[in-house]
């Protein structure tokens, strides 16, 4: 579905690791798809670009290079918010330069941090640099240098959660173990239970357990298999309990870390 927290999430995952050409020229492959002049700063441009490409309809006013614009724009619309949520725009202050000067995606929350996706940063979580890292950033407390997360107008997956919150997406753990053991034996490409294996997928590239080259095929493959066995031995299981096919537990922790119910 186009235009969800998910796609843009997932097509956020896949940009990990793209560079500037040359290095250090602010050249970027997301100008164009922003509609942003190259060669200048691009963190908020790359955001843009996500938007833009996943059908993300734009709060006005966030059409822009600008950061400092770009938070007035979530502002004005009444979605700047003190806490954060995933997929939400993080907007970090600059003591040097007194105002705006960084913007990222908010991949997952996990406690005090947030999991980030940003661009035009490097490895060390600078404000400007080459290309598009993931960072670990601390929200909450008096040494946050985050100033508000703006809220997009992602369309909701489902039939609404109430309190303006879309609803979140249901996933059979009866489905997918029977897709895992039926599409990893199966065809190349074999898919048994696609809708619901697409979520775990987009979960288990979140995590930085799968490619984002598999994220959308919908079949619970060898390739996946060896991803969820990553997650559950992140979780602590051993030995067949981590053996690749999901079960209730390590399901249900992965879809409160990204948006989704487990059933069944």
């Amino acid at each position: 579905m186009s235009g969800t927290v998910r796609d843009l999430l997932t097509w956020a995952a896949a940009q990990v690791r793209t560079m500037e050409k040359p290095l250090g020229s602010n050249k970027n492959i997301y100008a164009a798809k922003a509609g942003h002049a190259n060669g200048q700063a691009w963190c908020a441009t790359f955001l843009v670009a996500g938007w833009k490409v996943n059908k993300v309809p734009l709060v006005p006013g966030t059409n822009s290079a600008f950061t400092p614009s770009m938070q007035n724009g979530f502002k004005n619309a009444g979605r700047l918010f003190n806490s954060p949520r995933a997929g939400d725009v993080g907007f970090l202050f600059d003591r040097k330069l007194g105002r705006i000067a960084h913007v990222f995606f908010v991949e997952r929350v996990e406690g005090d941090f947030v999991k980030t996706i940003e661009g035009n940063t490097n490895l060390d979580g600078s404000r400007t640099g080459i290309g598009v890292f993931r960072h670990s950033r601390r929200w909450t407390g008096g040494t946050t240098m985050i100033r508000g997360f703006g809220r997009p107008n992602y369309k909701a997956v489902g039939g609404g959660g109430g309190a303006g919150r879309p609803a979140l997406p249901t996933v059979s753990t009866a489905a997918v173990v029977a897709a895992a053991r039926k599409d990893a034996p199966g065809p190349d490409g074999a898919t048994s239970h696609p809708a619901a294996v697409r979520i775990v997928e987009a979960a288990l590239v979140a995590e930085g357990l799968l490619s984002p080259a598999f994220a959308k095929d919908g079949s619970f493959g060898t390739v996946t298999i060896k991803a969820y066995a990553q997650w559950q031995r992140k979780l602590g299981f051993t030995g067949a309990d981590a053996d690749g096919i999901p079960g209730k537990e390590s399901l249900t922790k992965l879809g409160l870390r990204h948006g989704f119910k487990v059933v069944g």
